[in-house]
């Protein structure tokens, strides 16, 4: 092996098996680049979603089906007054709704840009500091006290370091590290300092890796299979009665516009129209009182 080799840790796939020998010049800047180029920036990748398909996501659903068919019954039997009530409140609903998920991408981008810190980095044999997201597997870091771990590392050198890692493992206390033992990105040191060899960026970090299982997630939660319970019996309810209705005016003979009236208002009787608001405001302030 020479010499400059025994000075780079060994790159296998996106993980990286540091070496001692790593901590004495670390990466050139021409091999930095050249991993930058083939592992890509330390950041995560979003899937996003465009607003307006966000906006039409709050017109897809059984409380908004609901509140459509009655917004197209007011039509129909030309109650324009009722027609326009029932869209007003429609598209309220979606604009709450739509305002409150846009209020928190917004801190959560706030988030992320407090977490786009900088990065103590050995190159060419001397630190400096560079961008997190410019860190590549190999590079050697330097992690000092209250600092944020900027990638999945494997610690070379020092006397101690404590690490807050409850956001990623659960563990309610720091834990002890020392030479030899892995910290992951996104954890937090609360004690001591240390040298580090980077092993793993962006999406291959364990905090990226969960980022891609929770937007993998197709599950839904608790709370939205409650709703939707709520919605699919309402639907089911009105259904049935507007069946019963249209079967005893077929059997009375009844004009058809008095009864298309009379499931009008049975619909609109029947849907909790401020209930998508009404759930979107609640969830928003319980989520605020509980960050208070």
């Amino acid at each position: 092996m020479s010499a400059t080799d025994a000075k780079s840790p060994a790159v296998s796939g996106q993980r990286v098996t540091p070496l001692d020998e790593a901590a004495a010049k670390g990466l050139t800047e021409a091999e930095a680049a050249r991993r930058l180029a083939q592992y890509g920036p330390n950041a995560l990748i979003e899937h996003r979603v465009s607003a307006l398909a966000r906006l039409a996501h709050f017109f897809w659903g059984p409380i908004p089906w609901m509140i459509e068919v009655a917004a197209v019954l007011s039509a129909v039997v030309r109650h324009w007054p009722d027609f326009v009530v029932i869209m007003v409140m429609l598209v309220l609903n979606a604009a709450v709704g739509f305002w409150q998920e846009f209020k928190a991408d917004n801190a959560i981008e706030l988030l992320k840009r407090r977490l786009a810190l900088q990065a103590r980095v050995l190159r060419d044999g001397q630190w400096q500091d560079v961008a997190a997201s410019e860190l590549v597997p190999g590079d050697v870091i330097s992690i000092k006290l209250g600092g944020i771990v900027p990638a999945d590392v494997t610690l070379l050198d020092g006397d101690y370091l404590g690490v807050d890692q409850s956001a990623l493992t659960g563990e309610s206390l720091p834990v002890d590290k020392k030479p030899g033992d892995e910290a992951y990105s996104c954890s937090i040191a609360k004690q001591g300092e240390m040298t580090a060899v980077v092993t793993a960026t962006g999406m291959n970090t364990f905090f990226g890796k969960t980022a891609h299982l929770v937007q993998q997630a197709k599950s839904a939660s608790h709370f939205q299979r409650a709703v939707l319970k709520i919605g699919n019996f309402l639907i089911l309810i009105t259904i049935g009665l507007v069946v019963v209705i249209g079967l005893a005016a077929l059997f009375r003979h009844d004009p058809l516009i008095e009864t298309v009236q009379f499931a009008l208002i049975l619909t609109v009787a029947s849907i909790p129209v401020a209930l998508p608001a009404v759930l979107s405001v609640t969830m928003a302030v319980g989520a605020k009182s509980s960050l208070a």
